[in-house]
């Protein structure tokens, strides 16, 4: 259960209170945590923040040549289209992974010192969060010399990603506190992330490639493979945005982050005798 059915309303209400002023205080440590990861992470290496440019671009390529020739995939702009896939893709699959271990991976941390534990995953999805935003940058790169012609609703940019990290955030608190008492949960959640990338569209169209009704209806149902095909809409072919839609999953994001964190809140005393 993600909430107990003995909170009342006062205590929902001192929860979010409570986010508030976790946020204001421990917000400065998320994003100095992150900078500090992201430093370390290519402290020693030759080509230092490069590597961040160079694995999604050799993805592109890779996953260009063998959907784009040996499948002989259609999509114009097609390694654009494949690029923003893997982009959005791997900040939801890194963010998902990562959050059924964060705990017990910090365990140095949250048996010494109070911090409110979902600032560790956020912490972690800023990290996640800065190099898909570099990824874009190659996006726009790659528009700039496939000559895509750039719209109005390439502003649409800002939302689509707030949804994807909120979303990403949401569910990855939930499985954040399942984490804790399920030790296999990160080999079902690979299981479940590898079938759900086949059914989100990342190296093809969800809504051309599936027959109809059934394509249309999964591109809409699955909010990663409707939040993928709307940053494609937008950047690449100028269409408008189905804002309905944008507004539908920005309000569940809203609502899956809100009850993931008044989860972690409620049972967070627990989890220091457990791990």
């Amino acid at each position: 259960m993600l909430l107990d059915k003995q909170m009342s309303i006062a205590d929902i209400k001192r929860f979010f209170i409570q986010l508030y002023l976790d946020l204001r205080h421990y917000g400065s440590y998320a994003i100095r945590s992150a900078n500090a990861e992201l430093h370390v992470e290519v402290a020693n290496s030759f080509l230092n923040w490069m590597w961040w440019l160079i694995e999604p671009i050799c993805m592109m390529m890779i996953y260009t040549l063998i959907f784009g020739v040996v499948f002989n995939a259609s999509e114009k702009y097609f390694p654009i289209f494949i690029f923003i896939g893997l982009t959005m893709w791997s900040f939801f699959r890194r963010g998902i992974d990562s959050s059924v271990t964060i705990i017990r991976n910090n365990r140095a941390i949250i048996t010494k010192v109070y911090i409110p534990k979902y600032i560790l995953y956020l912490s972690r999805l800023f990290v996640y969060g800065f190099k898909m935003l570099v990824s874009f940058g190659v996006v726009l790169i790659m528009m700039i010399l496939f000559r895509v012609q750039i719209t109005m609703y390439v502003l649409v940019f800002v939302p689509v990603v707030l949804i994807l990290f909120m979303l990403t955030f949401g569910i990855g608190t939930i499985f954040m506190h399942y984490g804790v008492y399920v030790n296999d949960l990160g080999y079902i959640t690979g299981i479940v992330l590898t079938m759900l990338m086949y059914m989100t569209g990342v190296f093809y169209n969800v809504a051309k490639r599936i027959p109809q009704p059934y394509g249309k209806l999964l591109e809409k149902c699955n909010p990663i493979a409707f939040l993928i095909s709307t940053m494609r809409n937008v950047l690449l072919y100028g269409e408008k945005p189905e804002w309905l839609g944008l507004l539908f999953w920005g309000l569940v994001a809203v609502v899956v982050s809100l009850a993931g964190v008044v989860t972690i809140y409620h049972n967070e005393n627990a989890y220091v005798k457990v791990i």
